[in-house]
Formats: structure tokens, sequence, C-alpha cells
């Protein structure tokens, strides 16, 4: 049976994984009463076994092996989506195949925290480069609003370089969940690339939140080498399947 939660303490199940990271950071961020942000579990014999969160129109599902499929296909499909975001292991049995995947990475050590890292920058050069380097962010207010709320809550944190007195890099802790941090938006000046400086941002978000299971969605296969390089590892597939 799945139902809709009433308090974030019903997550508290969820193990440590980039699904559950997303998932509690928005339940922190928004509370279970927000119109815009819902919460449901699936409970097999009243054991919590599955996790969906649907924040305006973006779902994350985070399950594992032991939950019903059939069940999630058909309320997800019932509840209406524009896109979920879940792992690839879990596609076929979903029915669902994805327009995006690539590899999972997970950290496990040996990265160093960077000398002149800022942890608060102007969000608007932010958000135009990482429109630059290709992140689809749409309305800058959107964006703008969707980012201070986490960075208020705590529930993201942001890692920026300057060089000669422009902005160089940035990288996000995007979701900062009980038990998992899932980061993210890592991008780098065209003018500035090369000098190591995607590394130093990831790398010094990594060790800051290393008490926890850190992970991040390679946005393709190719960059699993580089982020092995500051000390992740692959560990699986992501998925995003769009309406």
């Amino acid at each position: 049976m799945i139902s809709l939660i009433n308090d974030k303490k019903e997550l508290s199940f969820l193990p440590a994984t980039p699904y559950s990271a997303r998932i509690t950071a928005l339940a922190a961020t928004y509370g279970t009463e927000q119109p815009f942000a819902m919460f449901w579990v699936q409970r097999i014999n009243e054991k919590p076994v599955a996790a969906i969160c649907r924040v305006d129109g973006d779902m994350t599902l985070c399950c594992g092996e032991g939950a019903d499929f059939e069940e999630l296909s058909c309320f997800m499909n019932a509840v209406g989506f524009s896109s979920v975001t879940f792992d690839a292991k879990f596609a076929e049995k979903l029915g669902i195949t994805p327009q995006k995947t690539s590899f999972t990475v997970k950290y496990t050590g040996g990265a160093q925290a960077a000398d002149g890292i800022l942890f608060d920058y102007d969000k608007k050069e932010i958000y135009f480069l990482l429109c630059e380097c290709g992140f689809e962010l749409g309305d800058y207010n959107a964006f703008l609003s969707d980012v201070c709320a986490r960075l208020n809550k705590s529930t993201a944190a942001l890692a920026a370089i300057e060089s000669d007195g422009a902005l160089s890099a940035c990288a996000f802790a995007l979701f900062e969940g009980e038990k998992s941090v899932l980061l993210g938006a890592v991008a780098t000046n065209p003018a500035a690339r090369g000098r190591g400086y995607a590394s130093k941002t990831v790398g010094t978000l990594a060790e800051m939140k290393k008490d926890k299971a850190v992970y991040l969605f390679c946005r393709n296969d190719s960059l699993a080498a580089f982020y092995a390089k500051i000390g992740f590892e692959t560990v699986g597939r992501w998925a995003v399947y769009t309406v």
C-alpha cells in the first residue's frame, strides 16, 4: 500500500542512497504539508519498502529489490509527474525507458579541502555559469527560490572559486539528507578549464560532508574517470524519465 506521509520521520527507514538524499533533504526543506511538495511511502505487510517525493512535478523514487514495482508504476502514473529520477537498474521492472542515464559515483576519501573556496556567491553569476555549461535550469527566479530555500535550511551547500576577480568554477551539495548527500551542478568557466578548479570545489564539498555517504551523478559516462581521480568510485547508474 502507498500512502501520503504526515511527518518526515516516516522517511527514517530509507538507506543512505543518492535518492534518499534528495527525498529527505526536500522533506526537511519544505515539510510535508505544502501542496507542491508531496511525499509517499510504500509498505508491504506494514513494513516500509520504498519512498516517493514529487516537488513541482519532479519525482524521485527510492526503493530496493523488495518493493512492489507494479504498484509503484501504477501509482506514479496515476498521480502524474513531469520527470522521475530513479536507480536505472529498476527501469525494466517499472516499465520505464529513461531518456537520460549515466554513472553514479560514491566518495571513498582521499580528496583535500582546498584553500580559497567561497561558500557564498552571487546566485545570478552561478546561474549564468551553469547555463553556459549546458545545465537546463529554466527561469532564474525559480532557480533562485529553490536554491535559496535549501541553502537556508542547510540541506544544500555551495562551493565556488574565483580567479582574476571572476567566477571560475562552482559545485553544489545539492541535497543533504539524513544519511547521504548528493553533489552536482559542477561547472567550470570554459576560459578557466584545465586548472583543477572543478576538482577543488567537488573535493572540498566531499570532504566537508564525508560523515555521510556522498554521491554524485555523472552527466555522462566519460566523467567517471575524472571523479575517480578525486576519490569517487562507480557504484551504479542513475536514470531520468521525462514526460
